[in-house]
C-alpha cells in the first residue's frame, strides 16, 4: 500500500521500513502480549544517552534506556511528566542513509 521495502535487523525482532532513500520508520512484536499495538513519534537527538538523561532530570521517566541498533543508532523511549510517550533517536553517523 505504501511501497514500503522492510529490513530486519538481525538478532532483534525489529525491521526498518525504508521509505525511498532513507528509513521512514521501524516495527517491532510487542514485548508483553498483553499490550496492544502502537505507534510511537521519534525525535532526532544529537547524543541519544545525554538527552535521556537530560529528560531524566526534568521528571520524565525511562521506559526503555539507551540501547543500540547495531550500525544504525541509539535510541531511548521516555514518558513526559504530562503523560506523553515518545522515543529519542541518534543515527549513527556511519550508517547509510
Amino acid at each position: 500500500m505504501f511501497d514500503w521495502q522492510l529490513e530486519e535487523i538481525p538478532g532483534m525482532d525489529y525491521t526498518l521500513i525504508k521509505v525511498g532513500e532513507g528509513t521512514g520508520g521501524g516495527m517491532m512484536k510487542t514485548p508483553d502480549p498483553d499490550t496492544p499495538s502502537c505507534w510511537i513519534a521519534y525525535v532526532l537527538v544529537d547524543n541519544a544517552a545525554a538527552a535521556t538523561e537530560k529528560a531524566r532530570t526534568l521528571g520524565a521517566k525511562i521506559c526503555k534506556d539507551v540501547t543500540e541498533i547495531p550500525g544504525i543508532g541509539w535510541f531511548s523511549v521516555i514518558t513526559d511528566p504530562t503523560g506523553a510517550t515518545l522515543a529519542l533517536w541518534q543515527m549513527n553517523p556511519a550508517s547509510p542513509k
